[in-house]
Parts: structure tokens; sequence; C-alpha cells
């Protein structure tokens, strides 16, 4: 019985892992338009990459 249990488990487990990697692949084409659309209107990298520093930020500030 423990064996199913476990089998459930890691199958529960890799579900969510998939997803989490679905939804990743969704994120980097809407990313790199962002970037894109940054870099377009003369922001540097540096710029950019303080801009999605302080929206990390902002998001983990949330409660969740």
């Amino acid at each position: 019985m423990a064996d199913i249990v476990n089998l459930g488990d890691r199958l529960k487990a890799q579900q969510e892992k998939t997803a989490r990697m679905d939804l990743t692949a969704k994120m980097i084409p809407i990313m790199v338009e962002k970037v894109e659309k940054f870099y377009s209107v003369g922001a540097t990298p540096e710029h950019i990459a303080r801009f999605l520093q302080v929206a990390i930020e902002e998001i983990n500030k949330r409660p969740r």
C-alpha cells in the first residue's frame, strides 16, 4: 500500500513540475517581447535588468 501512495505522490510532483515548465514556456515569448519594447525606446540592458528586479521584488511583497 505504501508503494501505491509513494507512486501517487511522485506522479503528483511530476505533474506539478510539468505545469511549471509549461508556464515558463508560455512566459518566455512574452518576456522577450517586453524586453524588446523597452530596448526600442532606448532602455539599456542595465535599465531593463533593474526594471525586472524591481518587478520581481514587488511581486514577492504581495501576500500569497
